[in-house]
């Protein structure tokens, strides 16, 4: 029987695969009380099965759970993976189902509140040239009454003696 033998990953590694430092790695593996073997020297050693999960606690992250609820949702997956249950024949956990219900309402109310941001962000893009428009209307407007008055000045009169019937 031929075994191949598990691949390790430095810190440096898994920073770069996945695209942040590693002072990030650091908080996750604390915050989330990950288990990463660590050599005779106290390294860091990532397997696959920790790029994965790392991977899937970005992938949350992204969407908005904050690192209480992604631990939650490690230590549940942990948990029935612990069972050795399949997923067909693992009986319901009311708390697992309510965590993933509330996961999902969260998401949907993160994804709402990302749309609406986003069409404030356009509306504000609209009000932002219509000020600007505005702005430029105005100054063409002063400029005209500008030359207007410097033209009235030439005359020896001004407009506004003549506004109040001077000469």
């Amino acid at each position: 029987m031929i075994t191949m033998a598990e691949r390790f990953f430095k810190i440096s590694e898994v920073a770069e695969i996945l695209g942040i430092e590693q002072h990030t790695l650091r908080y996750l593996e604390n915050a989330l009380k990950l288990k990463i073997k660590r050599n005779e020297r106290s390294d860091r050693l990532y397997t696959e099965s920790d790029l994965d999960t790392l991977k899937l606690v970005l992938a949350l992250k992204n969407k908005g759970l904050n690192t209480t609820a992604i631990k939650l949702a490690l230590e549940t997956n942990e948990e029935n993976a612990e069972t050795g249950l399949q997923a067909a024949h693992r009986p319901a956990n009311p708390e697992a189902l309510e965590i993933l219900s509330v996961t999902h309402h969260i998401l949907e109310q993160n994804e709402e509140l990302l749309e609406g941001n986003r069409r404030l962000e356009e509306r504000v893009e609209r009000l932002e040239s219509k000020i600007e428009l505005r702005n430029q209307e105005r100054e063409k407007k002063i400029e005209e009454f500008l030359q207007l008055w410097k033209a009235e000045q030439g005359r020896g009169k001004s407009w506004l003696s003549w506004l109040r019937g001077k000469s």
